[in-house]
């Protein structure tokens, strides 16, 4: 897809964007720079939050779109409106609190990974209530880091033609968040999740993480983690144990005959009355410890699982 040609504001994330009030305000070249959060009782991270600019001039979109792949282009998106920056933030900050499950979270709505999996959760077009006054809205996607690196692109979301209800814009319900939308909440934070198991492999357990070729490591880390879940992993650090016995013992670890679950069972088979998380631990424990004999020279020498 092409470079967006009309773009009248830079939605800026405070969080991929260190830095950002003094960044841009040591700019010439912006006109408006609107902390979104400033006036409202989350001002004390304004700085973290989204930032709204409106760009005097072509130069700082251009330098964006320039950018093939860096800390601007993840950061940032671009809109076109004919609204002001003030119309602009005040229909943004709609969506700054949700409801999901019953409770209130923040949306992180200018962080492009969360923009680019929420938007699309509506289909082809975004309904006009939620684009309000935005004509288009330009995101940067990117490769993740397990799956082949290419050129960065950029999608162009549009409004869908239909009108709201009352001809306006302002309603932002829980109802917006139906279930694709939470969905799309769920696989980014399966996302982020994937990315630091990929950059905690290729750090540590280089060797075994090559042996998945690139081509499939988004499904096979998919599928193990499904079968964690299946299984009863609950946290984080259980998943990332659940991953790493995997890549080093091999997917059916926990299953095979003569796997390693099974040999640690036949070591005590009152194990099994544990809980399964406990189970968990404590065969990650013994693996790394010398009652095991590393097989096809699965040894590990890793002591957290900080990912």
């Amino acid at each position: 897809m092409g470079w967006p040609a009309r773009v009248t504001h830079v939605l800026v994330d405070g969080v991929r964007y260190p830095d950002a009030l003094r960044r841009l305000y040591a700019r010439d070249d912006l006109a408006e720079i609107e902390p979104l959060y400033l006036l409202t009782r989350f001002k004390e991270v304004a700085e973290q939050g989204p930032i709204l600019v409106m760009p005097r001039g072509r130069h700082f979109v251009d330098e964006i779109l320039a950018e093939d792949e860096g800390e601007r282009t993840r950061a940032m998106s671009l809109l076109s409106s004919s609204a002001t920056t003030e119309s602009l933030g005040e229909h943004l900050l709609g969506f700054a609190e949700i409801e999901v499950n019953g409770a209130s979270r923040l949306l992180r709505f200018a962080d492009p990974l969360v923009l680019r999996h929420w938007l699309a959760s509506y289909g082809e077009r975004v309904p006009a209530k939620v684009m309000g006054p935005i004509d288009s809205w330009h995101v940067p996607h990117w490769a993740p880091a397990w799956d082949k690196q290419e050129a960065l692109t950029w999608r162009t979301f549009d409004a869908s033609e239909q009108e709201t209800p009352d001809g306006g814009w302002a309603s932002h319900s829980p109802d917006d968040f139906a279930k694709p939308q939470r969905d799309a909440l769920d696989a980014v934070a399966r996302w982020q999740f994937k990315e630091r198991l990929s950059a905690y492999f290729s750090h540590y357990i280089g060797d075994a993480w090559s042996q998945v070729s690139t081509e499939v490591r988004g499904t096979w880390l998919d599928a193990r983690l499904d079968e964690a879940l299946a299984w009863g992993a609950q946290t984080e650090r259980q998943l990332a144990i659940w991953m790493e016995l995997s890549l080093r013992w091999g997917e059916d670890f926990m299953t095979a005959p003569g796997g390693l679950y099974a040999r640690w069972m036949e070591c005590d088979a009152t194990r099994g009355g544990l809980p399964r998380q406990q189970q968990l631990y404590e065969l990650d424990a013994w693996c790394r410890s010398a009652e095991v004999a590393p097989v096809d020279g699965n040894s590990t020498t890793r002591t957290s699982y900080d990912v």
